[in-house]
């Protein structure tokens, strides 16, 4: 596929000696600076993880309203500590061919394109500590930095961007490699800080968009093992941290546990944050004396800035609380038989699962928890619309996962008195998810990377298993397909309107076809993937262009 030349920002290797300006000062006023801009030729396709020359450090066109590459915040700040009572120097561990300065546009992607999703960092007290220089004497916490770019750079790429994939490969892969090296020690993990977890978060994320699994799962599974040492999920580890690091623990402790269950049925692989995440009197008793429903609220709106950042989280912890390990072992194909049929997974417990993802969806709806009555959350429709991308997508796979674990354990009818056991329910499932991305916009979905493709792949391909396992639903490919009760899949007062269009099973895949093939560009691995899989099954061709982005 043709791609236009994309163009760099050459940053210097020494540090200006502008005078220090504030970032949070002028945050509000940042543009991209045009004094360093050079154009030069992409890397070709197929050299992604190449080295840069040495000698230079070349980052892709920054987004609009940057800070200016050529911003040194930190000129002139040296590395001192105070050591029974005298000023010693502290020595200087942070790559040399690295300008922090240069670091300050791709955190500020980060706070306007990932913290509504991943709110686990402040933007405050992230400048301040750049700014007190502690990347270049703490080596985890200057990790965290860097893999923190390296995951700004390389995710949330919008539309207008996607010339420069090949150059922000380039660079978040070198991001990512001096970001193990400032880790690396013979004791790693011997004492495991929060900076050390999310260090390692970033770089599975990285790692998961560029496809590859194993060493993402590996990065996961540090990520969780190292909040494990920490006893981020244990209450009484939060005992004696101020009201800041409980918050950070907290949060990081539902990311993970969110992230590593969706993974888990991604990949089949197993979880560690065993039971369910949600909150309980207990848990919220370790963090404050008053009544967890008190702490929720004040948890969402201490920070108005951040509040829709935390519902957003908290939305998805709820979906996930119920997809414990009995589950993902089941999914695993880890079943406890008695007399040969799976104990832990029958279709007493199925119909509980698709409860508890309805009981999910109608709540961040309507804006409640069930954890927190009283707490008056912003419903689904009011957050930020890359929130309600990632939240309700993620709704529709899970319902699809839970259809496809029922259809492996035998559980699905032609006909039956719920719905949601009948083959035809992941035809539903498929239409309320394309009604669902044809009120958000690219932008939006492609913020959250391939694996917001992969959940559209796996709802669509759902679709095309039921056909291949129902002759019912093969013959009604060509029939119309009456829209879901809202009691089977609730849907938003937004998305009623997009019902009044009928669509067929066969216009649905196809719709969905095309979605995957819009999605950046369809320089991902599930266009070829679906088509291979139409034609295999339904002997499908090329979708109907009209079908884009319609109801």
């Amino acid at each position: 596929m043709h791609r236009e030349p994309a163009a760099y920002y050459k940053v210097e290797l020494t540090p200006p000696t502008s005078n220090f300006s504030n970032p949070l000062a002028n945050e509000t006023n940042w543009r991209g600076s045009t004094d360093s801009y050079v154009s030069q030729p992409a890397p070709p396709l197929n050299n992604y993880l190449s080295s840069p020359d040495p000698s230079e450090f070349l980052f892709p066109s920054l987004p609009l309203d940057s800070p200016p590459s050529g911003l040194d915040a930190f000129v002139g700040l040296p590395q001192q500590m105070m050591v029974h009572g005298v000023v010693q120097e502290l020595p200087d561990i942070w790559p040399p061919l690295i300008n922090e300065a240069t670091l300050l546009p791709w955190i500020d992607v980060y706070f306007k394109r990932l913290h509504p999703t991943v709110p686990i960092l402040s933007r405050s007290t992230l400048y301040h500590e750049m700014l007190m220089r502690k990347h270049r004497v703490d080596k985890q916490y200057g990790a965290m930095l860097l893999s923190l770019c390296a995951f700004a750079m390389t995710q949330p790429v919008q539309i207008h961007e996607r010339a420069s994939v090949p150059s922000r490969t380039v660079q978040a892969r070198m991001m990512m490699e001096e970001s193990v090296k400032m880790r690396v020690t013979a004791d790693f993990g011997e004492y495991p800080t929060i900076e050390a977890v999310l260090s390692s978060f970033f770089l599975f994320a990285c790692l998961f968009g560029a496809n590859q699994h194993k060493a993402a799962w590996h990065r996961i599974r540090e990520a969780v093992d190292l909040a494990g040492s920490l006893g981020i999920q244990n209450p009484e580890s939060y005992v004696g941290l101020n009201s800041e690091q409980r918050e950070q623990w907290l949060r990081t402790y539902l990311v993970l546990s969110v992230t590593e269950r969706a993974y888990a049925l991604q990949q089949r692989h197993s979880i560690s944050f065993r039971g369910r995440p949600g909150f309980n009197a207990r848990f919220m008793q370790a963090f404050d004396q008053t009544t967890a429903e008190d702490y929720i609220s004040r948890l969402i709106y201490q920070d108005q800035a951040d509040a829709v950042g935390m519902t957003g989280l908290l939305y998805l912890m709820e979906t996930f609380d119920a997809i414990d390990e009995t589950i993902v072992d089941c999914w695993n194909g880890h079943c406890q038989y008695t007399d040969g049929v799976c104990s832990s997974f029958d279709r007493r417990r199925a119909l509980q699962m698709f409860r508890a993802q309805h009981k999910a969806r109608d709540a961040c709806l309507t804006g409640n928890m069930s954890f927190a009555p009283s707490a008056t959350p912003l419903p689904l429709t009011q957050i930020a619309e890359t929130q309600r991308a990632d939240i309700s997508i993620t709704q529709m796979w899970l319902l699809n996962r839970l259809w496809s674990l029922c259809l492996s354990h035998s559980l699905l009818r032609d006909s039956s008195e719920f719905p949601e056991l009948q083959f035809d329910y992941a035809c539903h499932v498929a239409r309320v998810t394309l009604a669902e991305t044809n009120s958000l916009s690219l932008n939006a979905m492609e913020a959250h990377g391939v694996g917001f493709t992969e959940k559209i792949h796996d709802i669509a391909y759902g679709v095309l298993v039921a056909a291949q396992t129902c002759p019912q639903v093969a013959g009604a490919l060509d029939m119309p397909l009456q829209a879901p009760e809202p009691d089977i899949v609730p849907l938003s007062a937004v998305l009623s309107s997009g019902f009044t269009q009928t669509l067929t099973t066969r216009q649905i895949i196809q719709g969905l076809d095309q979605l995957m093939r819009e999605f950046r560009g369809g320089d991902h691995p599930y266009v070829q993937k679906f088509a291979v899989e139409m034609h295999n099954i339904l002997g499908f061709q090329e979708p109907a262009p009209s079908l884009a982005r319609s109801y």
